[in-house]
């Protein structure tokens, strides 16, 4: 296998995660990103240099996230169809960060930050993984990494945008081996993550031995830069060239799209008319993904009211909070540790309801499983959506559009 064969099985079909995995697990590093793309970064670089190598598509979660393999080495079996969505975890909790200052900064009550937190504090973690900004484009998502936890505010919010991730953990792997390592990400990078610890290469062992807590917010899908391009120039009027910092969803809860700018003025979008805008701008990777959390990290949050879109169109607030899924016995004692250490309140909370998020990704799926174009595999094996499809639209119709009664769909979910 090589680079080429990647190219063929994933790339060519759209299947492409943009996770950064490739570039992580190749052995001599000759892979990188163009924008979103993966390519080979050693212009003399052959398909018979790879040799008999298949690292690269291997860890690649995007045609195949090996959910059911992951899943009986973290947990000694696969999930039920009950838990399709959902997946296995031990507790559910209703969270937020204690912090005042990462509260006040996050979008939804910031457990997955004071997580983070907590490893940098109690779980000799050295550094963390979270997504922030570009220094040259600042309107633009990068990875980041953070070693102060008090930096952890900059990055405490979503970002609805997709960017190479995984790779910039090849900087600690190859210049502090020794380095432990918490990270956060989406479904996709977590499922990379999972991929790597399995193989028995030098970089699935670094990620076996350092990589000591995985964490994930629910992700409904991404959304390429061009998205939030638009909504900078479209809906705030002002040009990506003079943004100078981003936030997806500031204020008061469930907050708006701010964008500060170099002339020091604070330009803001509702965030329901971005989350309408941004579903012009995914990947027929985000768009089929079979996935609202993985169910694979140590930890998942989503988002404690259910319905965002809706706060947002009708100017709701309230107290905000996360839904923290514990899953494994590292994520439970990073949940421990971060009450010790006074850093997470959390109460019980039952799991129950619509969740708007989640709803709009089963019906995409269902519709992509009925499309015949290649999709990626989900986490139960030959399952499919049995639903009646209700387009996208509908769930994130305008103020002045006819939308979506959801009432009559609050069950378990």
């Amino acid at each position: 296998m090589t680079f080429q064969q990647l190219s063929e099985d994933v790339l060519e079909s759209g299947l492409c995660t943009v996770c950064g995995a490739c570039q992580l697990a190749c052995p001599p590093g000759v892979i990188g990103f163009d924008g979103l793309e993966p390519v080979l970064t050693e212009p003399a670089w052959t398909a018979s240099d790879c040799g008999t190598c298949n690292d690269c598509l291997t860890v690649c979660p995007g045609a195949d996230p090996a959910t059911p393999h992951a899943e009986e080495r973290l947990f000694g079996r696969t999930r039920t169809p009950e838990e399709r969505w959902t997946g296995i975890f031990s507790e559910v909790l209703a969270g937020h960060a204690l912090s005042p200052e990462l509260y006040e900064a996050s979008a939804s009550g910031g457990s997955l930050s004071a997580l983070l937190q907590t490893a940098l504090v109690a779980l000799e973690a050295d550094v963390v993984l979270s997504m922030g900004r570009d220094p040259e484009q600042p309107w633009r998502a990068a990875p980041r990494l953070v070693r102060d936890p008090a930096e952890l505010t900059e990055t405490a919010q979503s970002t609805y945008q997709l960017a190479p991730y995984l790779g910039l953990l090849r900087t600690i792997m190859e210049s502090e081996p020794d380095a432990m390592v918490a990270l956060t990400g989406v479904a996709c990078h977590i499922q990379a993550m999972r991929k790597l610890q399995a193989m028995d290469t030098a970089a699935g062992r670094w990620a076996r031995d350092h990589v000591v807590l995985m964490m994930e917010p629910a992700c409904s899908s991404n959304t390429r830069p061009e998205g939030t391009a638009s909504v900078i120039e479209q809906r705030a009027q002002v040009p990506v060239e003079s943004v100078v910092r981003l936030r997806y969803r500031e204020g008061d809860y469930p907050g708006e799209i701010a964008i500060r700018t170099d002339d020091g003025e604070t330009h803001q979008v509702p965030f329901w008319q971005a989350v309408r805008d941004f579903a012009s701008n995914k990947t027929h990777r985000c768009l089929a993904c079979g996935d609202w959390m993985s169910g694979l990290a140590d930890v998942s949050v989503s988002d404690g009211d259910p319905n965002i879109f809706a706060a947002s169109v009708n100017g709701v607030e309230q107290p905000k909070h996360g839904r923290v899924f514990v899953r494994t016995k590292s994520g439970s004692e990073a949940v421990a540790a971060a009450d010790f250490h006074g850093l997470l309140s959390f109460r019980p909370v039952e799991l129950r309801g619509l969740n708007l998020g989640l709803e709009r990704k089963r019906n995409r799926r269902a519709s992509y499983e009925r499309s015949g174009a290649p999709i990626p595999a989900g986490p139960i094996p030959h399952h499919r959506e049995e639903l009646e499809i209700i387009p996208d639209e509908q769930w994130i119709a305008a103020p002045d559009e006819p939308a979506r009664d959801t009432a009559e769909r609050g069950e378990r979910r």
